[in-house]
């Protein structure tokens, strides 16, 4: 609750937060409005913490399992925080998991490292139209980088043609 209050404190002069503060009956911002304001860590605490049965209507919007969704989003959100602090994530065993489908495991692909995060990146944003073009600049930088080796971050040699929408 601490960190919900943070997240409209620090959001305070946003019009929209402001209309609900001076327009409406206690100002609290309904839930649409709050997750508006939410960080990414936030998002990922309040939906680990929402009833199951909440979880798996939010999980099915994404046409995924909310067990799944919830531990997706606590290792993105681990991951983000980790590049906001000028972590390494090259060669880096992450200790926020996510649980992959049993598709990607029978394949040998791990879920402590950062390609295992892309997967369940993708099949969160499976209907963004702009995810193969982030995959594309995820291949630009590669080649940018030569002597990087991608195996190092769970990157197996067909990793293009895993991570493309179809």
């Amino acid at each position: 609750m601490a960190d919900i209050e943070e997240e409209v404190r620090r959001n305070s002069k946003a019009p929209f937060v402001r209309n609900f503060k001076t327009n409406y009956a206690g100002g609290n911002l309904p839930i649409y409005a709050l997750v508006e304001v939410f960080s990414f860590g936030t998002l990922s605490k309040f939906y680990k913490n929402m009833k199951n049965a909440d979880k798996k209507a939010v999980a099915k919007s994404f046409g995924i399992g909310y067990t799944y969704l919830e531990s997706w989003l606590e290792s993105i959100s681990y991951v983000r925080n980790v590049c906001a602090h000028y972590g390494r994530l090259y060669n880096a065993k992450l200790s926020k998991t996510p649980i992959l489908y049993k598709e990607y495991t029978q394949a040998g692909i791990g879920n402590n490292r950062m390609f295992g995060v892309l997967l369940c990146m993708k099949q969160i944003l499976k209907n963004d139209k702009h995810w193969n073009l982030y995959v594309d600049q995820i291949e630009l930088l590669i080649d940018k980088y030569e002597k990087v080796d991608v195996k190092t971050m769970g990157f197996p040699d067909d990793w293009k043609k895993l991570l493309e929408q179809k």
